[in-house]
Protein backbone atom coordinates (compact mmCIF):
# COMPACT_ATOMS: atom_id res chain seq x y z
CA UNK A 1 0.00 0.00 0.00
CA UNK A 2 2.79 2.34 0.90
CA UNK A 3 4.51 1.57 -2.37
CA UNK A 4 1.31 2.38 -4.13
CA UNK A 5 1.04 5.64 -2.07
CA UNK A 6 4.41 6.65 -3.29
CA UNK A 7 3.56 6.18 -6.84
CA UNK A 8 0.41 8.50 -7.03
CA UNK A 9 1.80 11.10 -4.99
CA UNK A 10 5.19 10.77 -7.50
CA UNK A 11 2.57 10.71 -10.62
CA UNK A 12 0.74 14.12 -9.35
CA UNK A 13 4.26 15.98 -8.28
CA UNK A 14 5.04 15.17 -12.07
CA UNK A 15 2.15 16.23 -13.36
CA UNK A 16 1.98 19.33 -11.73
CA UNK A 17 5.75 19.86 -12.44
CA UNK A 18 5.37 20.61 -16.20
CA UNK A 19 2.65 23.24 -15.57
CA UNK A 20 4.32 24.95 -12.99
CA UNK A 21 7.99 24.66 -14.17
CA UNK A 22 9.01 23.82 -11.18
CA UNK A 23 10.59 20.50 -11.41
CA UNK A 24 14.12 20.19 -11.80
CA UNK A 25 15.45 19.95 -15.83
CA UNK A 26 17.39 17.00 -17.02
CA UNK A 27 18.26 16.60 -20.55
CA UNK A 28 17.70 13.82 -23.62
CA UNK A 29 17.75 14.81 -26.94
CA UNK A 30 17.24 12.70 -30.29
CA UNK A 31 19.90 10.97 -31.24
CA UNK A 32 19.98 8.43 -28.27
CA UNK A 33 19.74 5.33 -28.39
CA UNK A 34 16.55 3.83 -27.25
CA UNK A 35 17.65 2.04 -24.41
CA UNK A 36 19.24 5.60 -22.99
CA UNK A 37 16.51 7.46 -23.92
CA UNK A 38 14.42 5.56 -21.80
CA UNK A 39 16.30 5.75 -19.01
CA UNK A 40 16.50 9.48 -19.43
CA UNK A 41 12.57 9.27 -19.42
CA UNK A 42 12.14 6.97 -15.74
CA UNK A 43 14.84 9.16 -14.33
CA UNK A 44 13.61 12.19 -15.22
CA UNK A 45 11.73 14.38 -12.17
CA UNK A 46 8.66 15.60 -14.19
CA UNK A 47 8.46 12.36 -16.54
CA UNK A 48 9.44 9.58 -14.45
CA UNK A 49 8.49 6.86 -17.03
CA UNK A 50 7.38 3.74 -15.53
CA UNK A 51 9.42 0.61 -17.18
CA UNK A 52 6.28 -0.40 -18.84
CA UNK A 53 5.51 2.63 -20.34
CA UNK A 54 8.42 2.60 -22.75
CA UNK A 55 8.92 5.93 -24.69
CA UNK A 56 5.52 7.25 -24.43
CA UNK A 57 3.33 8.22 -21.18
CA UNK A 58 0.39 10.18 -20.08
CA UNK A 59 0.13 12.22 -16.65
CA UNK A 60 -2.55 14.82 -15.69
CA UNK A 61 -3.20 16.30 -12.33
CA UNK A 62 -6.60 16.92 -13.21
CA UNK A 63 -9.61 15.23 -16.12
CA UNK A 64 -8.86 19.09 -17.74
CA UNK A 65 -5.41 19.21 -17.81
CA UNK A 66 -2.98 16.96 -18.86
CA UNK A 67 -0.30 16.09 -20.99
CA UNK A 68 2.06 13.03 -22.92
CA UNK A 69 5.36 12.59 -23.76
CA UNK A 70 5.92 10.08 -26.94
CA UNK A 71 9.81 9.34 -28.11
CA UNK A 72 9.67 7.86 -31.65
CA UNK A 73 12.32 5.90 -33.70
CA UNK A 74 11.18 7.93 -36.60
CA UNK A 75 11.14 11.50 -37.54
CA UNK A 76 7.76 13.64 -37.85
CA UNK A 77 7.28 12.57 -41.50
CA UNK A 78 7.25 9.00 -40.70
CA UNK A 79 8.90 5.53 -41.42
CA UNK A 80 7.71 2.32 -42.17
CA UNK A 81 9.27 -1.48 -41.82
CA UNK A 82 11.26 -0.63 -44.65
CA UNK A 83 13.31 2.48 -43.83
CA UNK A 84 14.45 0.10 -40.70
CA UNK A 85 15.39 -2.83 -42.97
CA UNK A 86 17.50 0.05 -45.27
CA UNK A 87 19.28 0.79 -42.07
CA UNK A 88 21.04 -2.50 -42.44
CA UNK A 89 21.86 -5.43 -39.81
CA UNK A 90 25.38 -3.45 -38.91
CA UNK A 91 23.76 0.02 -38.50
CA UNK A 92 24.27 0.16 -34.45
CA UNK A 93 21.34 0.63 -31.61
CA UNK A 94 17.91 1.91 -32.62
CA UNK A 95 18.34 5.86 -32.00
CA UNK A 96 15.22 7.83 -30.90
CA UNK A 97 15.08 10.71 -33.97
CA UNK A 98 12.17 12.82 -32.65
CA UNK A 99 10.25 13.45 -29.19
CA UNK A 100 6.81 15.27 -28.98
CA UNK A 101 5.04 16.25 -25.87
CA UNK A 102 1.22 17.76 -25.72
CA UNK A 103 -0.43 19.74 -23.50
CA UNK A 104 -3.89 20.30 -22.34
CA UNK A 105 -5.39 22.62 -20.21
CA UNK A 106 -9.06 23.06 -20.67
CA UNK A 107 -9.31 25.56 -18.05
CA UNK A 108 -6.78 28.20 -18.92
CA UNK A 109 -5.64 27.42 -22.03
CA UNK A 110 -2.58 26.95 -24.03
CA UNK A 111 -0.43 29.65 -25.23
CA UNK A 112 3.24 29.40 -27.23
CA UNK A 113 5.05 30.80 -23.49
CA UNK A 114 3.32 27.80 -21.77
CA UNK A 115 4.93 25.66 -24.22
CA UNK A 116 7.90 26.85 -24.22
CA UNK A 117 8.37 26.59 -20.81
CA UNK A 118 7.79 23.12 -20.82
CA UNK A 119 10.61 22.83 -23.53
CA UNK A 120 12.57 24.29 -21.50
CA UNK A 121 12.10 22.48 -18.11
CA UNK A 122 12.22 19.17 -19.77
CA UNK A 123 15.47 19.76 -22.04
CA UNK A 124 17.05 22.85 -19.86
CA UNK A 125 19.26 25.64 -20.71
CA UNK A 126 21.51 24.64 -23.21
CA UNK A 127 17.99 23.37 -25.42
CA UNK A 128 16.02 25.75 -24.85
CA UNK A 129 18.85 28.30 -25.71
CA UNK A 130 19.25 26.56 -28.65
CA UNK A 131 15.51 26.83 -29.58
CA UNK A 132 15.70 30.60 -29.05
CA UNK A 133 18.08 30.93 -31.72
CA UNK A 134 16.77 28.70 -34.08
CA UNK A 135 15.37 30.64 -37.36
CA UNK A 136 11.81 29.52 -38.92
CA UNK A 137 11.99 26.94 -41.50
CA UNK A 138 8.65 26.73 -42.58
CA UNK A 139 4.86 27.94 -40.97
CA UNK A 140 1.78 25.55 -42.08
CA UNK A 141 -1.12 24.25 -41.08
CA UNK A 142 -1.49 20.73 -40.15
CA UNK A 143 -5.48 20.53 -39.88
CA UNK A 144 -8.14 20.14 -42.14
CA UNK A 145 -8.74 21.37 -45.48
CA UNK A 146 -11.95 22.74 -44.05
CA UNK A 147 -10.79 24.85 -41.64
CA UNK A 148 -8.20 26.68 -43.18
CA UNK A 149 -8.52 30.32 -43.25
CA UNK A 150 -10.95 29.83 -39.93
CA UNK A 151 -10.19 30.65 -36.58
CA UNK A 152 -9.81 26.82 -35.27
CA UNK A 153 -7.14 26.42 -38.14
CA UNK A 154 -4.34 24.71 -36.32
CA UNK A 155 -0.97 26.50 -36.83
CA UNK A 156 2.62 25.05 -36.75
CA UNK A 157 6.05 26.51 -37.31
CA UNK A 158 9.39 24.68 -37.92
CA UNK A 159 12.16 25.81 -36.52
CA UNK A 160 16.23 25.36 -37.12
CA UNK A 161 18.71 25.94 -34.45
CA UNK A 162 22.36 24.88 -34.45
CA UNK A 163 21.41 21.26 -32.19
CA UNK A 164 18.16 20.39 -33.36
CA UNK A 165 14.92 21.41 -35.23
CA UNK A 166 11.82 22.12 -33.78
CA UNK A 167 7.88 22.13 -34.05
CA UNK A 168 5.50 24.36 -32.12
CA UNK A 169 1.96 23.29 -32.75
CA UNK A 170 -1.35 25.25 -31.66
CA UNK A 171 -4.96 23.91 -31.88
CA UNK A 172 -7.78 26.33 -31.63
CA UNK A 173 -11.49 25.55 -30.80
CA UNK A 174 -14.08 26.49 -32.87
CA UNK A 175 -14.21 29.70 -31.03
CA UNK A 176 -10.60 30.19 -31.53
CA UNK A 177 -9.27 29.71 -28.13
CA UNK A 178 -6.39 27.46 -27.88
CA UNK A 179 -6.58 24.37 -25.42
CA UNK A 180 -4.07 22.30 -26.41
CA UNK A 181 -0.59 22.42 -28.12
CA UNK A 182 2.75 20.64 -28.96
CA UNK A 183 6.27 20.47 -29.01
CA UNK A 184 8.31 18.38 -31.14
CA UNK A 185 12.48 18.06 -30.78
CA UNK A 186 14.06 16.37 -33.47
CA UNK A 187 17.38 15.76 -35.50
CA UNK A 188 18.02 18.37 -37.80
CA UNK A 189 18.69 16.42 -40.76
CA UNK A 190 14.64 15.17 -40.39
CA UNK A 191 13.77 18.29 -41.96
CA UNK A 192 13.45 17.47 -45.44
CA UNK A 193 12.00 14.63 -45.68
CA UNK A 194 9.18 16.32 -43.36
CA UNK A 195 9.71 19.27 -45.54
CA UNK A 196 8.54 16.77 -49.06
CA UNK A 197 5.90 14.99 -46.74
CA UNK A 198 4.21 18.47 -46.29
CA UNK A 199 4.73 19.24 -50.23
CA UNK A 200 2.94 15.89 -50.94
CA UNK A 201 -0.06 16.49 -48.62
CA UNK A 202 -0.60 19.83 -50.39
CA UNK A 203 -0.37 18.67 -54.16
CA UNK A 204 -3.20 16.24 -53.18
CA UNK A 205 -5.03 19.05 -51.34
CA UNK A 206 -4.98 20.31 -53.90
CA UNK A 207 -5.89 17.62 -56.51
CA UNK A 208 -8.75 16.43 -54.31
CA UNK A 209 -9.76 20.03 -54.31
CA UNK A 210 -10.06 20.10 -58.30
CA UNK A 211 -11.61 16.61 -58.72
CA UNK A 212 -14.63 17.80 -56.41
CA UNK A 213 -14.47 21.07 -58.48
CA UNK A 214 -14.61 18.93 -61.87
CA UNK A 215 -17.45 17.08 -60.28
CA UNK A 216 -19.91 19.63 -59.05
CA UNK A 217 -19.13 20.97 -62.92
CA UNK A 218 -20.20 17.71 -64.44
CA UNK A 219 -23.63 17.82 -61.55
CA UNK A 220 -24.12 21.16 -62.89
CA UNK A 221 -24.28 20.23 -66.35
CA UNK A 222 -26.49 17.29 -65.71
CA UNK A 223 -28.86 20.01 -63.64
CA UNK A 224 -28.01 18.60 -60.42
CA UNK A 225 -26.88 21.12 -59.02
CA UNK A 226 -28.57 24.72 -59.80
CA UNK A 227 -25.43 27.48 -59.94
Amino acid sequence: MKKLLLTALATIGAAVGIWSGSARTAIAIPGQPVDEAKAWMQAHPTLRALPNERLSLRRSDTPARRYTFHGSIFGPAGGSGQTLLERGIDAGPMVVRSEKFTLVDLINGVSVSKLEDALRMLYGAQVFADYRRAESVLVYSPGRTEDRGTARAPRAQITEGELYAYIIEVTPDVDGTIHTGTVTVMLKEDIPPLRAALEVKEIERQEFIEGQSDRDIERLQRGVLRP
